[in-house]
């Protein structure tokens, strides 16, 4: 289950526009067990690169997602640090009435 801190920070930030109609669609497109690197995020929302990164910018710092140690992404071969839903999410499904 999330955290209700976790839901608690999400509705607040969201409340006050800290979270917006981008960064909502991002986490709606993540999957609990998967990770993602910025470019693949992008790829997957229809985003440009610059806005993925400025949403998952604001995401970790308010705790909605963590970083991963290095791995390669899928789409440049480069090394990069992915990111992941908080351990405490749980499927889209569940938490749809956050967004």
């Amino acid at each position: 289950m999330i955290a209700d801190t976790s839901i608690e920070a999400y509705r607040e930030h969201k409340d006050s526009g800290k979270v917006g109609a981008q960064a909502s669609a991002i986490l709606k497109m993540m999957k609990p067990d998967e990770d993602y690197s910025r470019k693949e995020l992008a790829r997957i929302t229809g985003f440009e690169l610059a806005s993925v990164c400025g949403r998952v910018n604001e995401m970790l710092s308010i705790g909605l997602i963590d970083e991963l140690p290095t791995r390669k992404c899928k789409i440049t071969g480069k090394n990069i640090h992915p990111v992941k839903l908080k351990a405490q999410h749980v499927t889209y499904s569940q938490t749809a009435s956050l967004f």
